[in-house]
């Protein structure tokens, strides 16, 4: 790994997600040959998704963890070439299970996603979301990388 991004401010550079849609607070590793990336959020009253009643964020949030961990994956790729990362898009998520129900306020969430399959634009990844030393949750995500994201959406 050559480059740090153990900030919320550094992750910012790599995904299009801004201000409190931005979840990620840092990076802890990444590797471009095995397609894998380790990322971290720490669980305040401050996340967006938070809830008062539950003391924390509910464990389904884990997906988008996960997600926007993909997209941080896809902006070192894009840097590492010199290019803007491309958009990506969740086609579907599959065999989504959390084992807790709450991510508890103080507590870090640690999630690694792993690409398994790439078919031209199609990619799948497997991501997990650990805390402390327990499995939190588990699930397959199914994307799409897109070089125009309007004209892929029928906006032009």
């Amino acid at each position: 790994m050559s480059e740090e991004f153990n900030t919320k401010e550094l992750v910012s550079e790599l995904v299009p997600h801004k201000g409190k849609m931005l979840l990620l607070d840092g990076i802890r590793s990444y590797d471009l040959k095995d397609v894998r990336i380790t990322t971290e959020v720490k669980i305040t009253r401050d996340n967006l998704f938070y809830e008062d009643e539950l003391g924390g964020v509910p464990a389904w949030v884990a997906f988008e963890y996960m997600a926007q961990s993909i997209s941080a994956l896809s902006g070192i790729y894009g840097r590492s070439k010199g290019e803007k990362p491309k958009v990506g898009f969740i086609m579907s998520v599959s065999a989504f299970n959390a084992k807790v129900p709450v991510f508890k306020e103080g507590e870090t969430v640690v999630v690694t996603v792993h690409e398994t399959v790439r078919m031209d634009a199609a990619v799948t990844f497997d991501g997990a979301a650990m805390v402390g030393d327990t499995l939190a949750a588990t699930a397959t995500l199914n994307t799409i990388e897109v070089d125009d994201p309007k004209n892929s959406l029928g906006l032009n």
